[in-house]
């Protein structure tokens, strides 16, 4: 149908071929959609490139990844299987490749975030004390020490299988689990083991202050650089948290800090110059920094849920930390570390599962639900609810009929993704969606929904964003706010770098007519990151 100054025409397109149909078709619709984000001043999402990430153990699926920060621009991509915890190193330049896969950790990867260095020089190590002696040993202590230390030379342990070069890069970090012998973790350097306050505070067998000089300013440098850089915090099934420099090489070097705690790490959140940690138990414990760093010896813990109805997600809205709990949220303030609030979200007790936050509102999604909510931040008041069937539909219609009922029956949000105005939604049926989340107010009816081409076989497992390489290297995303809302709000001129992680890859397009995207894309035991220019 053709609008012309003559009036409406129809016209008619014969094609040789099927696929200069689909071509067509592909072209005609991108263009549609170019001339509608034209006319309304928003930019579509641009797709870059899908990765493949062969697994290395049967089972393996993504559970969450994040930004590293600084200049350079990795991501940190989970698997877990349930046995074994494995990181994936994304880097973006000179383009996307995965550099590594190694296992970190025997548990489930639960969640990962980033926690910028700190910038205030007051308690900047170099200003403070370190706790570490420098006065001159003895002569008699200090030539034992250097003669133990010089008779025996430290030597890496080779491992006894004979494996390749990449499973002996990657076997010390596999031994940093509870099965651990304690010459392996004496022997890694850079791993510290410390102890939440309700348990004992381990300590080292030799003391700084009995070290050799040069041994003891060693240790001060690395200190000091520790205490400068910015960190990656992983949380786990099995209650730990393994603390890793963003510029660490995950192949040969070991987590830094291991922090143990009585149960499973939910989530975890960089805020106000704080690290908030939710565990399956109810609690939620607060690190804080020292003259030496991060106190991990003794956080301040605050009881928000229960056993039966732990803080699943933690989300910073305007500096107030929205904790779920089941079908409600409670708002903790971060200066007093009491609940102001509590909203309840779900009536029928199902537990949320997904929560954004796009200037003033949030998002929220339940379990086993095809809709997601819009709550203002201050009022609580539930604006409206968003129906995301019909656009899953139209998204599925080239696909296999037995394929579209299957996941439209079963379909849910998966995940969800606040970056620049849109708000991006993952689903069970591998289908990505966006949502206009600019021009909201009270009364305002339900935004459109807009189905993304490019998605996945299976389930969109995670959504994140980084700054794309191609902008000025020189701004260092740890000089920049506490959460990645303020990240977005600094960041509109910027390009950014949308990530979903999920079960194989499909052009819903062309998924009923290419029979290469049956052989290629249909690989759901193959896990893909697709990437996404905003």
């Amino acid at each position: 149908m053709l609008n012309s100054s003559g009036g409406i025409q129809n016209m008619t397109v014969l094609f040789s071929k099927p696929d200069k149909r689909a071509q067509w078709e592909e072209a005609f619709t991108e263009a549609k959609q170019k001339l509608a984000s034209a006319l309304e001043r928003c930019q579509i999402p641009e797709f870059v490139v899908s990765v493949p990430i062969r697994k290395t153990r049967a089972g393996l699926q993504f559970t969450c990844a994040s930004p590293t920060l600084g200049i350079q621009r990795d991501v940190w991509v989970c698997n877990s299987d349930g046995y074994v915890g494995q990181v994936c190193v994304l880097s973006l330049v000179p383009e996307p490749t995965v550099t590594s896969c190694n296992g970190v950790c025997n548990a489930r990867i639960l969640c990962v975030a980033s926690v910028p260095a700190s910038d205030d020089s007051s308690s900047s190590p170099a200003n403070a004390s370190i706790n570490i002696s420098i006065q001159e040993p003895p002569t008699s202590v200090a030539n034992a020490i250097n003669s133990i230390v010089n008779s025996k030379p430290r030597e890496k342990r080779k491992p006894t299988d004979g494996s390749s070069t990449e499973s002996r890069n990657s076997c010390n970090i596999q031994l940093d689990s509870d099965s651990s012998s304690e010459d392996s973790e004496t022997e890694s350097q850079p791993e510290r083991a410390v102890s939440p306050s309700n348990s004992t505070t381990a300590t080292s067998s030799l003391t700084s202050s009995n070290l050799p000089i040069s041994h003891r300013h060693q240790e001060s440098n690395s200190e000091e650089t520790d205490a400068l850089q910015s960190t990656m915090w992983l949380g786990t099934e099995d209650g730990c948290i393994h603390v890793y420099n963003c510029t660490d090489n995950i192949r040969i070097k070991k987590n830094k800090i291991k922090i143990p705690h009585i149960s499973a790490v939910y989530s975890i959140l960089y805020l106000s110059n704080k690290v908030f940690v939710s565990l399956a138990n109810g609690d939620v414990c607060i690190y804080s920094r020292d003259h030496n760093g991060w106190n991990t010896t003794s956080p301040f813990t605050v009881t928000v849920g229960t056993v039966t109805s732990p803080v699943t997600k933690l989300l910073n809205v305007h500096s107030k930390l929205w904790c779920a709990i089941q079908g409600c949220i409670k708002v903790l303030n971060t200066t007093t570390l009491q609940v102001d609030s509590q909203i309840q979200i779900s009536n029928d007790s199902k537990p949320i599962t997904n929560m954004t936050v796009l200037d003033e509102y949030v998002w929220i999604s339940v379990q086993n639900s095809a809709h997601i909510k819009c709550c203002h931040h201050e009022s609580y008041e539930i604006i409206f609810e968003v129906n995301l069937a019909p656009s899953v539909n139209k998204m599925l219609s080239n696909c296999d009929d037995i394929i579209r009922q299957h996941k439209a029956a079963c379909l849910r949000v998966t995940s969800l993704l606040a970056c620049k105005d849109l708000i991006w939604v993952g689903t069970s049926a591998g289908v990505l969606l966006t949502i206009a989340g600019s021009n909201i107010s009270k009364g305002s009816s339900p935004p459109s929904v807009t189905g993304i081409p490019h998605g996945h076989t299976g389930h969109v497992r995670f959504l994140t964003f980084v700054e794309s390489p191609q902008c000025d290297s020189s701004d260092d995303l740890s000089k920049l706010s506490d959460s990645k809302t303020d990240i977005v709000k600094t960041s509109t001129n910027r390009t950014l770098l949308v990530i979903s992680g999920g079960d194989g890859y499909e052009d819903f397009r062309s998924s009923g007519n290419n029979t290469m995207s049956e052989i290629a894309g249909r690989e759901d035991s193959t896990n893909h990151l697709l990437l996404w220019h905003v």
